[in-house]
């Protein structure tokens, strides 16, 4: 998989959803409360999802908005499909459980 390929998934949803579900399964297992945790991840999932738009747009992998408007956005519809995404992965675990 290609730097490019990798930031497209983590942009998608998918891939932030499932970054912090593992994250949050392995590293942070019993240190937070459920609630902690659900808004850590929430939190978290967007901030991936962030970090890897603002990297596909300095690589050029993205075109830049054209102004900040269209920044706000385009990261509001990131912010909601990484949210979403985790959610949908972290109801498939547990009711697969």
């Amino acid at each position: 998989m290609e730097l490019s390929q990798w930031l497209t998934w983590i942009i998608g949803g998918t891939g932030a959803g499932a970054i912090t579900y593992w994250l949050m399964e392995k590293l942070a297992a019993g240190v937070f409360t459920p609630e902690q945790k659900r808004y850590i991840s929430l939190a978290l999932s967007c901030v991936l999802a962030s970090l890897a738009y603002v990297a596909s747009v300095a690589l050029n992998y993205s075109p830049e908005p054209a102004d900040w408007q269209a920044w706000i956005e385009t990261l509001f519809s990131i912010w909601f499909v990484a949210v979403t995404g985790g959610q949908v992965i972290h109801g498939r675990q547990q009711l697969r459980d």
